[in-house]
Parts: C-alpha cells; structure tokens; sequence
C-alpha cells in the first residue's frame, strides 16, 4: 500500500492548520485518502472540517511505512511542557520522537522532508549545546542535524518559526498575538505589560503550510534548507495598535523605557517570500490573518 504524503504532529496547531490547508486544496475526499497523520497515540482529530474529523495513527506507524511520497515533520514537545513534566522526561520524549523519524528517513532514503524548527534554535547557532539550560533549542537543533545530513539525495527544509499567526492559536498566556485579539474579542483595552521594546517576525501558518504542501509535489533539488518563515516584523505596540485600530477601540495601554534594550526574536522576511512567489502562493493581508486568529480564539 502507497501511503502518498505523511504529516506528523496532527493533533496540534500547525498540524491542524496542515490538515485544514490540504483540505481546502484539494477536497475532503483527497485528504482522507492523501494524507497519513501521525499524532502521540491513535486518535480522531477535529481540525474544524464541516466533513467531520480525520482518523491518526500513532507515531510508531512510521516504522512500517517504506513508500512514502513526502514528510511534513511537526510533533515535538514545546518549551512549555518542560515545568509540567520535568526536564529528563521531556528530553525523552522529543528524543523519541525524533529517533521515529530517524527510522522513516532511513526507510524512505530519497522522498522530500519538511519540518518546522525554532528561531530559539539560532541562539545556539554556533555555540555548545545547552541542554539543560536551553533544552527546547537544543533539541531542535538536533532535529535539524537530522535534516542537514538527510539532505543529500532528497529535498531537505527546515522553517525557523519564530512567532506565529494563525486560526488555531492558542494560550493567550503563552503569545502576546492571542492574548491581545482575546482582549479585543472582549471589547477591552489591549495592554503590552512589557516595559522594554519587544520585536517579534511572524508568520501565518496557513500560508506556511499552503507553501510545505506545493513543496512537497513540486520538490526543489536535492539539498538541504533552511529558511527563516517570517512574513512580518511589529514592535509589540506596533502589532497592539493595529489589533485596536481594526476593532475600534482605545490607544493601547504601554509604558516602554526606550533607554533598555529591546527583547529581538526576528528574522529576515525576504527568503520565504522568495519561496512564496517561487510556488505562487498567496499569503492574507495582515487583518485577514488577524481576524482568523481571532475566530479562532472566540
């Protein structure tokens, strides 16, 4: 049995919005028959389809799959978890994780692979591995280690996310970006608590996951890549203004010391919208984005 493109991490954010992508692609039908999803355990996934839930298979299904047409990589454990479960379990886990798509690389040694990593990981860039004081990246980092030694009879990528936009974001506590849409869906004031200038690139995941599937069908030469996915770069008041402005309400509330240094996690926007173009993808404006995430959160 073929199994034509394998997308793991279904269950979560980027999987979901993979799944809701490939969707309104190319049709319910071709999804359910297209497109394996791998999560943590065999589950039903309700990624918002008004055709019902998709089936996943568990992780270790990757073991037995030697005909593969393509990789979307996404399971990984985020920062987040290591206070839940502690730090030895959660190295673990995404050791685990990515010792199963060691496995599948092996077992399908030319197909294209794609995986998102972390603009966390360029901290380390060129520097000793921090595991214990820098965890997530440092795991990540060995992710791409995997896709930089794969990349030589296959198309191997790597997208460093460092913010994200999108329709299943979550965690208002986690993200500025949801924290203050759920403010403006409640019809109050938007604040940014931080006193020093916050810089953060984001990227629409639906745009994101539009280009990782045209990648997949239309594969670039063997070789391995890494690109930064950012679409655009805001100041944190900057992004709060523009979220009052489109819900009509109120100056935002800051108080930022221009004298501190400013909290950077960005990135050069140029190669990925290279990468768009090259596929002839589309991406929304700004307050199309922002008004999907938003439904999303209501």
């Amino acid at each position: 049995m073929a199994f034509p493109w394998i997308l793991t991490g279904a269950s979560g954010w980027f999987g979901r919005t993979a799944l809701w992508e490939y969707e309104a692609l190319y049709g319910p039908e071709a999804l359910r028959a297209d497109v394996v999803a791998c999560a943590s355990s065999a589950k039903l996934i309700d990624f918002g389809s008004p055709h019902g839930p998709i089936q996943a298979v568990g992780l270790e299904a990757l073991e037995h799959i030697h005909n593969s047409s393509g990789l979307i990589h996404l399971a990984f454990l985020t920062r987040d978890r290591v206070a839940e479960i502690g730090l030895e379990r959660y190295v673990q886990i995404n050791r685990a994780i990515t010792a199963c798509i060691a496995t599948f690389l092996q077992n399908n040694s030319t197909v294209p692979i794609i995986t998102t990593s972390s603009g966390a990981a360029a901290v380390l860039d060129g520097q000793t591995p921090d595991l214990h004081g820098n965890p997530y990246a440092t795991l990540k980092q060995e992710e791409e280690a995997l896709w930089r030694n794969s990349g030589v009879s296959r198309m191997a990528t790597v997208f460093r996310v460092y913010a994200a936009s999108g329709r299943f974001i979550k965690e208002p506590r986690l993200f500025a970006l949801s924290d203050f849409l759920s403010k403006a869906n409640a019809g109050q004031p938007i604040e940014v608590r931080s006193q020093r200038p916050v810089i953060r690139s984001y990227v629409h995941v639906g745009t994101m996951m539009r280009l990782c599937w045209a990648m997949l069908r239309e594969p670039l030469p063997p070789g391995f890549l890494q690109v930064d996915a950012c679409m655009e770069t805001f100041s944190l008041v900057e992004l709060a203004r523009i979220i009052s402005r489109l819900w009509g309400l109120p100056e935002p509330k800051f108080a930022i010391d221009q004298s501190l240094e400013a909290d950077r996690y960005e990135a050069d926007s140029a190669p990925f919208l290279d990468l768009l173009n090259r596929y002839c993808i589309e991406k929304p404006d700004l307050p199309e984005q922002l008004r999907e995430a938003a439904n999303g959160l209501a």
